[in-house]
């Protein structure tokens, strides 16, 4: 049985946002919870509004080393068996860690749907985009991360055993932890979305440019994770792909249409025969030409 669940917030410059995590967090049906905010070195009120805001939230201060280190420091003052990962810009639904606690069946973690709030995705649900498998998910998670921050639920010693975040990498340092734990552990699903997923020009998951070597650097790092991983060169290939795809599709809203339309032919070079990466190539090549 699941009993207490600490929530590690990592805070950077959030003020106008940490309010509604902390509430969305506070107002949950599950209540044997803890709340650990660890600010990242914010220049804004972020800190100061957390600090007060109510028994159950503990703030922990750090000089800014990114995300994944402030996760890090939270999982090590966490106090709960389990673990359960909040952006201080995203909100969860009452329903949220009840209704995964419930469904864990046996398994050591678990994630669920979200609904995006923002960009040109919004008001739809992730699963409306991209498959939510459960069990054993590891050569799919390898092609595409599929797994949101804000909707994990994990056992604490799992995290202890498999090493935490990458404060490495500067991006989808996430991906790469949940590729670590997918190759040891199955997963447990919730299909009712629990989260609410803001994005905006500041979220650290975007920038093509930047983001593009991290991807590549994680899908070649999970060859040593599962040596027995079956079509492995082939999963890796539509791996690639499918990441120069996304990063065509970043670029393309950062209006940085020429690496957008280098990442669509890189996409299409890996798998030639696949008509989305002709299609998507002949479309950044059109916004290419009138930029």
């Amino acid at each position: 049985m699941v009993s207490l669940v600490s929530v590690v917030i990592p805070l950077y410059n959030a003020q106008s946002y940490i309010a509604a995590a902390l509430d969305s967090i506070l107002n949950q049906t599950y209540s044997d919870l803890e709340v650990v905010v660890v600010d990242d070195g914010s220049t804004d009120d972020g800190a100061a509004i957390a600090r007060d805001y109510d028994e159950r939230v503990r703030l922990i201060k750090q000089t800014n080393q990114g995300a994944a280190a402030a996760r890090n420091n939270g999982i090590k003052h966490a106090k709960g068996k389990w673990i359960a990962f909040l952006d201080a810009d995203d909100t969860w639904e009452p329903y949220k860690l009840e209704e995964q606690v419930k469904g864990l069946s046996g398994n050591k973690w678990s994630y669920c749907d979200s609904t995006f709030v923002g960009g040109i995705n919004s008001g739809k649900r992730d699963s409306e985009l991209n498959n939510k498998p459960s069990g054993e998910v590891f050569d799919k998670l390898v092609k595409t991360n599929f797994i949101g921050t804000s909707g994990v639920l994990i056992e604490k010693v799992v995290l202890d055993e498999v090493g935490g975040f990458d404060s490495e990498l500067r991006s989808i340092q996430d991906w790469d932890l949940w590729l670590r734990v997918a190759a040891k552990y199955p997963i447990s699903y919730l299909k009712r979305p629990g989260f609410n997923y803001r994005v905006h020009a500041s979220s650290t998951s975007r920038g093509a440019r930047k983001t593009l070597p991290n991807h590549l650097k994680v899908i070649e790092r999970s060859v040593k994770l599962n040596t027995n991983l079956i079509n492995h060169a082939q999963i890796l290939k539509e791996a690639k792909a499918n990441s120069y795809t996304t990063c065509s599709y970043i670029a393309e809203e950062e209006k940085d249409f020429k690496f957008a339309l280098h990442c669509a032919a890189e996409a299409w070079r890996l798998q030639k025969l696949k008509k989305e990466r002709l299609v998507r190539l002949a479309k950044a090549a059109v916004k290419y030409a009138m930029s």
